[in-house]
């Protein structure tokens, strides 16, 4: 909707000089209080406003991250002519409670959040009381609320001696030009509360362990006057046990008093770490974990430490990356939301949290960060100027619909976003040579996999054709596609579709495929995984490649092709070469990375730069899905029906876990010592096994 459809005659308000984090003030004058009153809120970036000093929301980070609207230096726009879609969120709150017949007080703090590329931090806001409407406009005054420098990804410098300056007029600005909406995706929270423990202390410091490697923030007191603390935050320690300084990321708090009680943390971004330390004198109260309120409606627990750990690490590490609406790579570097990784990950999530709203917001972003010229599809949604590949990051714009269909059972998005995906299509035949995707734009990243453990550097580039990777994501979204046609009533394209799948098919086994070992791409890395994923190759394709894996037990792959050996391995009967590849503990390995204390996924299997990257969890679905044997029927999406199928290894034994299903929990508890299998079947959903369907309640089976 347009900005007058949302807010009437509301203006947005700026201060009317350089302030890093103004505070607006308006006052509402009601005859009575109100019974029914709403205030629609939009404050670019991050905004928290009180009426009456009560806060209206418990939610932080708000409004959702988006590609708000054009600016002038968007390197998209400059380098190669794009033109995306915009989109600015609002929030709608009841807020009848906090009013009162007479003078109302409005205050709100707004914070450049993710909006700092984009211009200075702005408020806007349209209150509803019994029908009677009040708006923001020129009769707003503003002051600094004592933030005095700023970082997304850094964090916050306060000096609260500024902020008790004279109210000013504000400054009347432009609405942007957008595409406006409210949101309604669950927005971050303070999820749960941590005390930390004292580890160490310097001359200066003290240094704090929160156990767990989390997003969110200490809160200190301030009270006495002209008293100073610098906090700073990191994911590990070095060998003296003291803050690892390669591992801040420069990660700070920093703030001065002025002699008022009050409590004292990052307000407008967030800070990942497991440790922190901070001035002496200046103790933490408590510590905050905040992320996107998204509830794991899944469980998993075995005899096996590591699988159990895995399941931990993963699930922690991917609600650390869920803030502002956005599925990121990392929850501190760089906090965005990487289309490679989000689709890699987006099965995943669905199956263990209830994320539907959450990724349907998050598909409005790929949709508007589709070049509307050429088809491209960024790396990134919402679009930073960011490094990928046309395949494993761009097909998003398919993925990410065709799983929100096969785990909801929504063909919604498929259809909205349908003529995208063959748009896309077109833009990968226009970078395609001799049969291979092989370019996107210029002087952009063209990856195929990523992250393999090569010589232990950041971000090791498989040595497999990054050609040959990105032939495979587009006959795989190719696949998706041509499935969602018959199921949308756009059986028109599938010929096209399916004569350009079996030209990219062929370009693969005339290039890469050895007729005399059974080889794709030399079996480099993990290609024979990703060639008998699309159901090319032989028994000697199968045999190589696992072959391979049980001489060393580890993975050589990339995020991707860690999934698909997963996958393939459980798919065609090495169940137990892949249950010893996710429970090896030797270097390279989540066994590693638990015993070597981590309590989220690395970035990298060697020497990580980040420990704190959903990426290489995509597999835990697996657990669910092969070891507990919970698999959707053939042909069935929503969760309605279900085959029981458990794959037996000798490294788990005992085994239970459940998901949520369209009709309720589905449960599974497996001794395989003793072939007893008990599953717990919700009412209305089609659960069998061994043929047969199994009634509703409790079930004890013999495997």
């Amino acid at each position: 909707m347009t900005f007058e459809e949302l807010f009437g005659a509301a203006k947005f308000v700026a201060a009317s000089s350089e302030c890093v984090a103004p505070v607006f003030r308006n006052t509402v004058t009601l005859h009575e209080k109100p019974s029914q009153a709403v205030i629609t809120v939009c404050g670019l970036g991050f905004f928290e406003m009180e009426i009456n000093g009560q806060p209206i929301t418990a939610d932080r980070f708000v409004p959702l991250n988006s590609h708000y609207h054009h600016y002038d230096d968007c390197y998209c726009y400059k380098n190669f002519g794009e033109e995306l879609a915009f989109r600015i969120y609002a929030c709608r709150y009841d807020v009848s409670a906090l009013l009162k017949a007479g003078e109302n007080v409005l205050t709100c703090t707004v914070a450049p959040g993710w909006y700092f590329r984009y211009g200075e931090p702005k408020l806007c806001w349209k209150l509803n009381a019994d029908g009677q409407e009040f708006f923001s406009d020129e009769t707003a005054l503003w002051r600094g609320s004592g933030m005095t420098a700023y970082s997304i990804t850094k964090g916050e410098d306060y000096d609260f001696n500024l902020s008790h300056g004279d109210w000013q007029p504000v400054r009347i600005v432009d609405a942007p030009e957008s595409n406006y909406g409210l949101s309604d995706c669950p927005a971050d929270r303070v999820i749960r509360a941590l005390q930390p423990k004292k580890i160490a202390e310097t001359d200066s410091a003290v240094l704090y362990d929160c156990g767990e490697n989390i997003t969110g923030s200490p809160v200190f007191t301030g009270g006495k006057a002209g008293q100073t603390a610098a906090v700073r935050f990191a994911e590990k320690l070095n060998e003296a046990g003291l803050i690892d300084d390669d591992c801040t990321y420069g990660q700070h708090l920093t703030f001065v008093c002025d002699g008022e009680k009050r409590d004292v943390r990052l307000r407008f971004t967030w800070a990942t770490f497991r440790y922190f330390e901070v001035t002496k004198g200046v103790d933490p109260t408590t510590v905050e974990v905040i992320h996107t309120d998204l509830p794991l409606t899944a469980a998993f627990e075995s005899d096996n430490a590591v699988l159990n750990g895995l399941f931990d690490i993963y699930v922690r590490t991917q609600l650390d990356n869920m803030h502002a609406g956005i599925p990121s790579d990392c929850p501190h570097l760089e906090r965005r939301g990487y289309t490679g990784d989000g689709q890699l990950t987006c099965e995943t999530v669905m199956l263990l949290f209830d994320a539907k709203a959450f990724y349907r917001k998050w598909m409005a972003d790929i949709s508007d960060c589709q070049d509307r010229v050429s088809g491209h599809v960024q790396y990134t949604a919402p679009y930073v100027q960011s490094g990928g590949g046309p395949g494993g990051w761009g097909c998003a714009i398919a993925e990410v619909p065709y799983v929100f269909y096969k785990i909801y059972g929504d063909l919604t998005p498929a259809k909205q976003y349908f003529d995208q995906m063959l748009r896309y299509f077109d833009y990968l035949e226009a970078h395609s040579e001799n049969g291979f995707v092989v370019s996107d734009q210029p002087d952009q990243w063209c990856l195929g996999d990523w992250c393999a453990p090569d010589s232990g550097r950041h971000g090791g580039r498989p040595a497999m054709a990054d050609e040959y990777v990105n032939n495979y994501f587009y006959i795989k979204t190719l696949n998706r596609v041509i499935e969602l046609a018959k199921l949308i009533g756009r059986e028109e394209v599938i010929p096209d579709l399916e004569a350009r799948k079996q030209e990219r098919v062929n370009a693969i086994l005339a290039k890469y495929f050895d007729e005399t070992t059974g080889n794709f791409d030399e079996d480099k890395n993990s290609a024979n995984a990703f060639a008998l994923d699309l159901g090319l190759g032989d028994e000697r394709t199968l045999k190589n490649l696992a072959d391979k894996l049980d001489k060393t037990g580890c993975f050589d792959s990339g995020i991707f092709g860690t999934d698909l050996v997963v996958k393939v391995l459980f798919e065609t009967g090495y169940e137990q070469l892949a249950t010893r590849l996710l429970t090896n503990e030797e270097h390279p390995s989540f066994g590693y990375m638990l015993k070597t204390g981590a309590t989220t996924i690395w970035e990298d299997w060697l020497n990580p730069r980040s420990m704190c990257h959903p990426m290489f969890g995509a597999p835990v679905r697996y657990l669910f899905y092969d070891l507990l044997g919970i698999r959707q029927a053939d042909g069935a999406a929503g969760l309605t029906a279900f085959v029981i199928d458990p794959k037996n290894s000798s490294l788990v034994q005992r085994l239970s876990g459940h998901i949520r299903t369209a009709g309720g929990e589905l449960a599974v508890t497996i001794d395989w010592s003793k072939k007893a299998l008990t599953v717990t079947v919700p009412k209305d959903t089609a659960v069998f096994f061994g043929g047969e369907r199994l009634k509703p309640g409790v079930n004890n089976l013999k495997l």
